[in-house]
């Protein structure tokens, strides 16, 4: 339990006020001794009383328990045997202040208070309950003493209620005070740079009337500028749509020049397929001459052997001899030129397969240019309708920085009154400092 225990000088006057006597503290002792070694169990109903009130059997540990139960015990020792002394208050007001800790009714107490009152009266009446007289006069002590215990209960939880309330109401006029001294300090100082504040938006706010003027002249420019950037950008759409006519136009020369090309290298592939042909009928030519020669070398062996009647047919076959060589000579050339021709031929195809290639290279590129023609004048119609618009948003800019210009100066004529009553307000919050002031210490 708590040891904050009241003075000793406010029990003694307590005791000595119910007391005065000391009759109560006679009588007490003599029950405190009627009782002897029982006592003990009187201070056993106390603590049994309280656990099954309070419920703290199973939320304090066993050594706090036991410290309970000891001090009741002392409790009730020290007010039945030493009534006059303030040691038995010290008790009662460390169980009512333990209650009061763990959020326990002072009801609980109280109850066991009744509970170790009722153990005495039982003891009492067992052992005197022959001596009607003594017996009337020890209980009538002991509804004293239980009044006197439960007022003292009683007032101690008002004294301690009231100076809880006392010290939260010193906390929270403190807490007012240093709040609204702050706060009102805080806004006296916010107020006075809000007006230094106030004074130099005033000056800007005259200084941006001669800007918006300014603005709205450059508005004006910016506006004829946009006009003439649209037309710009109307003659610039036309231009490209020209030159994308003119793509149009190559790449349909270049489709053409394709087919062309492709047809060039059909016809060379054409020509290259003849002269082989031709190579073949050169080749059996060739072979006839060869023949044709075979034949006159055996006519003039014939006519060497026939003799005089075979010179004539001798000079036949000479002049065959002759013209078979002259015929192979003859073949030898064309296949000579047949070769130039396929090999021109060869060169003639491949030139031309480059051509084709380079043609479609062509058709691609401009393909491409009329592709991203075609974007330019997307691209350029959307920014002569951004042009157009930012034209419309210049004049109306224009006509805004002109009503601006007139809430400017409506403006600066209510800042000046502002910095006027950042002034008064400054006086105001002096004044609620003094006040705030005063009521803490009144509510303290």
């Amino acid at each position: 339990m708590p040891s904050n225990l009241p003075s000793a000088t406010a029990t003694s006057d307590f005791l000595a006020e119910v007391d005065s006597t000391g009759d109560i503290a006679r009588a007490a002792r003599e029950v405190g001794e009627l009782i002897g070694d029982d006592i003990a169990s009187v201070g056993a109903a106390f603590f049994a009383s309280y656990m099954r009130e309070t419920g703290l059997q199973d939320q304090l540990d066993s050594a706090v328990i036991a410290r309970i139960e000891r001090e009741a015990d002392t409790y009730v020792r020290e007010k039945l045997l030493h009534f006059a002394e303030a040691r038995w208050t010290r008790s009662a007001s460390d169980c009512v202040r333990h209650a009061r800790k763990h959020d326990v009714p002072v009801r609980a107490v109280l109850n066991a208070v009744a509970a170790a009152n009722e153990r005495v009266t039982d003891i009492i009446w067992e052992r005197c309950h022959d001596d009607g007289p003594r017996c009337r006069r020890l209980l009538r002590i002991m509804l004293q003493i239980a009044m006197i215990d439960s007022g003292f209960m009683s007032n101690v939880l008002a004294t301690d209620q009231a100076d809880a309330q006392r010290a939260e109401r010193q906390r929270y006029g403190t807490l007012f005070e240093q709040r609204i001294v702050g706060e009102i300090d805080g806004a006296s100082k916010l107020g006075e740079s809000l007006r230094e504040q106030a004074k130099d938006a005033s000056a800007a706010t005259r200084g941006m009337l001669g800007k918006a003027s300014e603005v709205a002249a450059a508005a004006e420019q910016s506006a004829l500028a946009m006009r003439e950037a649209a037309r710009t950008s109307a003659g610039l759409i036309r231009a490209i749509e020209d030159a994308r006519t003119e793509v149009e136009s190559a790449a349909e020369v270049a489709q053409r020049a394709s087919a062309q090309s492709s047809d060039a290298v059909s016809m060379s592939s054409t020509l290259s397929d003849h002269a082989k042909s031709i190579e073949s009928i050169l080749g059996l030519i060739r072979d006839i001459a060869g023949q044709t020669n075979l034949l006159a070398l055996n006519a003039t062996i014939e006519a060497a052997r026939a003799g005089d009647a075979g010179r004539g047919f001798a000079v036949v076959a000479q002049e065959v001899k002759s013209l078979a060589n002259q015929t192979a000579r003859a073949t030898d050339e064309i296949a000579g030129k047949i070769a130039d021709i396929q090999a021109s031929t060869r060169l003639s195809v491949q030139t031309n397969e480059r051509i084709r290639d380079t043609v479609g290279e062509v058709k691609a590129s401009a393909e491409r240019i009329r592709h991203a023609m075609d974007a330019q004048a997307q691209t350029v119609t959307m920014i002569t309708a951004a042009v157009d618009e930012t034209a419309l948003a210049a004049d109306s800019m224009s006509t805004t920085i002109s009503a601006i210009r007139q809430d400017t100066e409506v403006v600066a004529s209510e800042i000046d009154q502002l910095e006027r009553g950042f002034v008064s307000v400054e006086g105001k919050l002096a004044s609620l400092r003094h006040a705030s002031s005063d009521f803490g210490r009144q509510v303290a």
